[in-house]
């Protein structure tokens, strides 16, 4: 039985368990006011009522299973039947991977190839005020809304090149209630002011109109931020004609890499890494964050919890001591991480966060550590406490992807891999939340014709001969393929069929063999047919029995089950996917077990075999299982913390240091949210 003095509504439900923040809840049922408002007042045909589930999941604070997750939850709460239909009313909200969706403007390889650069309101690179929407706008995909007076969008990593001085046309696309919204568009480099636009009132919020501008641009590299000057404006994208990507230019050194904050940063020799670019994690969640430059910072950053950065390594230039900045919040001055070297696991720093005054406080914590020459990518460990983190900053170093050498240690040396979301320009694909391994983002929506351009990472391989690509891709058509692409050249290196992996975030890797001569390359993936979702690919020296043929295919499942008992020292690394964590009080079912304590001093390995009953009595087939909820506290302790593993398949997970008596249980549900008893789990 729950307790009476337990929450009931969705929104509050969802925040207990840990699957989102007070602050996105916030977001959210101030969105679902100025809705249902809207909605009252203008349109008498439309639904009276806006439900906050359906907002989350259109924001993607959640995904359609914690939906259903969080409705189940309600209706026992609410003593309601769980046979209740769930979801039905929402799934109209949730956008269809399978659809045939392209980014609304003319920035397809035709429009590349006449000279045009389509900007995505929403891929600015910071911001201040403005939130993403799913769009109705031709194209689907997102815009830009609330950018009122004071907002800002920067958009450093989307440079373009103008071949001559001269004047060039803008397209805005944009929609708007208020026929007195403006904004200006200004340079970044200067912040001089290069336009003033006047937005018409549009007639509705996703009644889209095309504002034409001409403006004055000098012969080379541009970057441009939006400053609104008042009234409120939703913006999908703009287009600037006869005109090309920065990073097609063939001279762009000014060009900045997606892990700088600034030009003026790499002129000096420092790299920003933004703390929610990690390669891998665990326990950090993102937020919007308040500070100067906006953006996200992570947050949820305690006891255990880490971040691996191999995605942003640096290259020192000589043996020394090397300035870090941390930009940190923080209300217990008693937190501190670690400063780890990922190559060899040594601890390069310690690193004490003092009491900021606030979660969005935010001061620059400075330290020292010796550096020796050479390519370094760094991991950060909580040792205690609770920290939220912007960034951080090494002075006097670059990317390493920026080093000019021709050994395999220098720029881009193997194995590498390429977040495909990073890419330098691209057509026709969007960004999403991933439920890989590792989380972060994939790449949605690539679809005949679609492209990414990789080249802002040049990969150097040492000696001519075949080398080893795994794609990281998930689809439900068994037709789609792409082309590996020669960026300088556009030459084809190989075409990549794909297979059907049973669902849009059911990953897979799909392994090829690819010769490539010695030097440095660069990359462009183009998509031939069907459609598909990819969050990464990695090269590296292909194994000797790969030597003798050059495209070689083989797909590896990433959800084949394990039979193998983990151990104490298990790794972590395949248990993270999916994972969000929440110390909050519990909603869940009593326990049918005897919550018995284990006594743990270390690392806890855990590992289960999937029950094969719902908590109805009802048969449950591991084909239906949506994935499984850890619970575990002290046996002082009133409340869980969970954790949420959204993988059928994963029988097993680890956390990295627990010390005193915990008692640890665990439960599945199925796709519609549906659970099984909670059971008493044993760690190894």
């Amino acid at each position: 039985m729950f307790k009476k003095k337990e929450a009931t509504r969705l929104g509050e439900i969802l925040v207990s368990k840990g699957l989102i923040t007070p602050e996105q809840l916030a977001i959210a049922t101030h969105e679902q006011t100025k809705r249902n408002r809207l909605l009252n007042v203008t349109d008498s045909k439309a639904p009276k009522g806006v439900m906050i589930g359906e907002i989350l999941v259109e924001f993607g604070f959640i995904d359609q299973l914690d939906l259903k997750r969080g409705l189940n939850w309600q209706q026992r709460l609410r003593h309601v039947s769980i046979a209740m239909a769930l979801c039905a009313p929402f799934m109209v909200f949730a956008p269809t991977s399978a659809s045939a969706q392209t980014t609304s403007s003319s920035s397809s390889s035709s429009s590349q190839t006449a000279q045009s650069v389509t900007i995505q309101a929403e891929n600015y690179d910071s911001m201040l005020g403005v939130l993403n929407q799913a769009t109705d706008d031709v194209g689907g995909g997102k815009n830009v809304y609330n950018f009122n007076t004071g907002d800002w969008m920067s958009f450093s990593n989307s440079a373009i090149s103008v071949p001559v001085t001269g004047t060039y046309t803008i397209t805005y696309r944009v929609a708007a209630t208020n026929g007195a919204s403006s904004f200006v568009l200004k340079e970044i480099s200067d912040d001089s002011t290069l336009d003033t636009v006047a937005v018409p009132n549009t007639g509705g919020w996703q009644t889209w109109v095309d504002v034409k501008r001409t403006v004055t641009l000098t012969k080379g590299i541009h970057s441009f931020k939006l400053v609104s000057l008042g009234g409120n404006i939703n913006m999908n994208w703009f287009r600037i004609d006869n005109v090309s990507p920065a990073s097609a230019a063939a001279a762009s050194p000014s060009s900045e890499t997606s892990y700088s904050s600034s030009p003026s940063t790499q002129n000096a020799q420092s790299v920003t890494i933004q703390a929610e670019n990690s390669a891998s994690m665990l326990g950090v969640l993102n937020q919007a964050t308040d500070d100067v430059g906006g953006g996200q910072n992570i947050y949820n950053f305690n006891t255990g919890d880490w971040m691996s950065f191999s995605n942003s390594a640096i290259s020192v230039p000589a043996t020394g001591t090397y300035t870090i900045t941390y930009r940190v919040a923080a209300t217990n001055g008693a937190s501190s991480f670690v400063l780890k070297e990922i190559s060899d696991d040594s601890t390069l720093d310690t690193v004490a966060v003092p009491n900021t005054g606030g979660w969005q406080t935010w001061v620059d914590v400075k330290r020292t550590v010796t550096l020796t020459k050479g390519i370094h990518s760094f991991k950060l460990v909580s040792l205690g406490g609770n920290i939220n983190m912007n960034w951080f900053r090494i002075d006097n170093v670059s990317l390493a992807s920026a080093v000019s050498s021709s050994s395999s240690s220098a720029s881009g040396g193997l194995p590498l891999t390429i977040q495909t979301e990073n890419y330098a320009s691209m057509t026709g694909v969007w960004n999403q939340t991933t439920d890989d391994v590792g989380g972060g983002q994939n790449v949605v929506n690539v679809t005949p014709n679609d492209w990414m351009s990789y080249t802002n990472t040049p990969v150097n391989i040492p000696e001519t001969g075949s080398y080893k690509f795994t794609y990281r891709i998930a689809t439900t058509n068994g037709s789609s393929s792409f082309q590996l692409k020669e960026a300088s050249s556009d030459a084809t290196l190989d075409t990549v069929a794909l297979p059907n992996t049973g669902g849009w975030q059911t990953w897979v890797d799909v392994t090829r063999t690819v010769t490539l001569t010695k030097g440095v390359h660069t990359f462009k993936l183009l998509s031939l047919a069907g459609n598909f979702n990819i969050n990464w690919f990695r090269i590296e020296a292909a194994p000797a029995s790969a030597q003798t043929s050059s495209a070689s295919s083989a797909v590896k499942s990433s959800t084949a089950s394990s039979n193998a008992v983990s151990s104490a020292a298990s790794s972590v690394k395949s248990s993270t996917a999916n994972v969000s964590t929440s110390s909050t009080p519990s909603t869940s079912t009593t326990s049918s077990a005897s919550s018995s304590p284990n006594q743990v001093a270390g690392p806890v390995a855990l590992s289960w075999v999937a029950p094969v009953q719902r908590e109805n009595g009802t048969t449950l087939d591991i084909t239906e299982l949506g994935g499984y909820e850890i619970r575990y506290k002290k046996e002082s302790d009133s409340d869980y913390t969970y954790v949420t593993i959204k993988d059928a398949w994963t029988d097993k997970y680890s956390f990295n240091w627990l010390e005193g008596s915990y008692v640890f249980q665990i439960a599945a549900f199925d796709k519609n949210g549906n659970y099984s008893s909670f059971a008493d789990i044993q760690p190894k």
